[in-house]
């Protein structure tokens, strides 16, 4: 009898379990095969590079997703206004939007700093600063604060040509009454030399120098710029002395959307953004190089580099500035912060890292070169 009874519970137990352990499966079968569809938008026309490494990165997080998370992507102006892809992101708009950081100043004023700010960091001292460095920390709370959106650091856009203008910078004076486009940091430091600054959109700048409504630009690295005829309408390429700096552009993801992630798939997407970070840097690399080679011999423009006494007032007025507004925004104490480590940690050997990829006047030698 005793017998009977365990074998009864037993068997009563296996039936009563039995639908809980099948639906259990059919829950994990049907979480594993869930899909999901983003739509999004850049800041930029298709005929930017950076919209083409948009396209890679969205093909990279279908491919890296197995298929689950699938992509459909929009130039600008087809869903939002080009300068409002991290707002309409938050907002639910759209599921995520493409730009770079200093789109987010009105918000997130510090947000700026990840871009192209003066005397700030090299395309690889960035990339090593923000994983290991703890800007990847600082990016992702400054947006999840104001943004409602998680940043994906996606491009490493290689060293911006300083300056695009049809009128020549011999002294700081020439700075003063120059009517120039520049957004961000770099804009509000240039009106303390007396330079008209002017904020335009990408589409907007080629016809603003044809109509000489502004005497220069800046913008972006010459293989994004090239393209859209900026050596078309400008005379004078000048880079920086010393420091080649760089902006990024990050893929802002809808909070909400992301948080419903499981964990594999987020996983999987920041393995494809850091992938696709490397990659375009090096394919920036080998883009300026080639595309220098058609504005200096096709488009006869004259490359030059900025005199030091220029950069070096331009430089201080930076750092003054900056240390002035950290006094009054806690991110940019933080991300200033988070520099003075970074320098600290490397000290007196950082210095060194340009010579671990220093090419030189050639790429691998031939003979004659020495």
């Amino acid at each position: 009898m005793e017998s009977r009874r365990k074998f009864c519970a037993t068997v009563g137990a296996a039936l009563v379990a039995a639908p809980v352990v099948a639906s259990q499966a059919i829950s994990k079968a049907e979480a594993a095969e869930e899909t999901w569809t983003w739509k999004g938008q850049a800041f930029c026309s298709r005929a930017n590079r950076l919209y083409e490494l948009g396209e890679d990165f969205g093909e990279m997080i279908t491919k890296y997703s197995n298929g689950r998370v699938k992509i459909q992507f929009h130039q600008a102006g087809e869903m939002v206004p080009a300068g409002q892809v991290f707002d309409a992101t938050g907002q639910g708009i759209i599921d995520f939007g493409q730009g770079c950081p200093c789109l987010a100043k009105s918000k997130a004023y510090a947000a700026q700093w990840f871009c192209d700010a003066p005397g700030s960091q090299s395309p690889i001292e960035k990339i090593i600063w923000y994983y290991n460095g703890g800007g990847k920390e600082i990016l992702e709370d400054i947006f999840h604060k104001k943004y409602n959106s998680h940043p994906l650091f996606m491009i490493a856009i290689t060293a911006e040509i300083w300056l695009y203008s049809n009128k020549k910078i011999n002294t700081v004076d020439d700075l003063k009454g120059l009517k120039m486009r520049a957004a961000g940091v770099r804009g509000e430091v240039l009106t303390k030399f007396g330079t008209s600054v002017v904020v335009l959109p990408e589409g907007e700048m080629v016809p603003a120098m044809e109509r000489k409504v502004i005497d220069a630009m800046e913008y972006s690295s010459i293989n994004c710029t090239y393209p859209v005829g900026f050596c078309d309408v400008t005379k004078y390429l000048y880079m920086h002395p010393t420091k080649s700096t760089s902006p990024i552009n990050i893929w802002a993801i809808n909070l909400d959307k992301w948080n419903k992630l499981p964990a594999d798939i987020k996983k999987s997407i920041e393995k494809a953004s850091r992938d696709a970070t490397l990659r375009s840097l090096a394919w920036g690399i080998e883009q300026d190089t080639l595309t220098l080679k058609k504005a200096v011999e096709e488009k006869k423009s004259e490359v030059l580099v900025l005199p030091s006494d220029v950069i070096k007032a331009f430089d201080e007025a930076s750092a003054d500035y900056y240390y002035e507004k950290a006094q009054k925004d806690k991110d940019l104490a933080r991300i200033l912060e988070s520099w003075a480590k970074f320098k600290k940690d490397y000290g007196k050997y950082g210095k060194w890292m340009d010579y671990f990829n220093m090419t030189g006047d050639h790429i691998g030698l031939v003979k004659g070169d020495s």
